[in-house]
């Protein structure tokens, strides 16, 4: 059984010098942070939240932000590690290809996704939504590849959302893997289309993050080259 699917065209064996990941749902996962709860208590009526919010007026958009902040601390409480994700970043580890973080999530909670639950070097840099536009806007990526010298053909952006991380990535002109969840390949459920508009379709479909650490290895669409700004831990 194939354990990832090329989706989207790619003409040729394409050299990588980063890669970029998703936080909520790739990184972690968590049983509790429920979106249609969180729209309904915000009173939002479309599916992005944030997006929706931030178009409030401010008294309207602090007490919505204060529900958003209370469901996600509370979500923190059962959040775990993704399986596969530590295999994941050894194997880029070992090779010395840097890994970043652009999550939609606050600061605060990748603060305490790396002092609590992540063992490994922190992803660096770590993106959360105070740094605007944040996804399914490219410019957290584009910021990225900049910080490290390269071409957005150069990275992959990888998580389990299609109308924000592929979306984000395919924008950027980055390579794109979504992660399947069980739920990202109901499209006709979830976006009300037969088919995913193009702009959410990734260049592959990977089951689970060991599925995509066998995709990093197959040697058959990726040349692993070390970055000219890689940042070196201090430590």
């Amino acid at each position: 059984t194939k354990s990832f699917e090329a989706v989207g065209a790619m003409s040729a064996k394409k050299v990588i010098k980063g890669v970029v990941f998703d936080m909520d749902g790739t990184l972690t996962q968590s049983a509790k942070l429920d979106f249609v709860e969180m729209r309904r208590r915000c009173g939002c009526e479309t599916p992005d939240i944030l997006g929706e919010v931030d178009s409030w007026p401010e008294e309207r958009r602090t007490k919505a932000y204060e529900i958003i902040g209370e469901m996600e601390r509370e979500a923190l409480k059962t959040t775990t590690l993704m399986a596969g994700a530590s295999a994941v970043a050894e194997t880029l580890d070992a090779i010395g290809i840097p890994r970043a973080l652009v999550t939609r999530n606050a600061r605060s909670s990748v603060d305490v996704f790396h002092s609590s639950i992540w063992s490994l070097t922190p992803f660096e840099p770590a993106l959360s939504r105070e740094f605007k536009p944040y996804k399914p806007a490219p410019d957290a990526l584009l910021h990225i590849c900049k910080l490290w010298g390269c071409e957005p053909g150069e990275v992959i952006m990888v998580g389990d959302s299609a109308k924000d991380d592929v979306v984000s990535g395919n924008r950027a002109g980055a390579i794109t893997v979504l992660l399947d969840s069980g739920r990202t390949k109901a499209w006709k459920e979830d976006f009300g289309v037969d088919e995913l508009p193009e702009e959410m379709v990734p260049h592959f479909v990977c089951d689970n993050m060991h599925d995509f650490v066998t995709l990093l290895k197959s040697e058959m669409h990726f040349n692993f080259q070390i970055p000219p700004n890689k940042i070196v831990d201090a430590a």
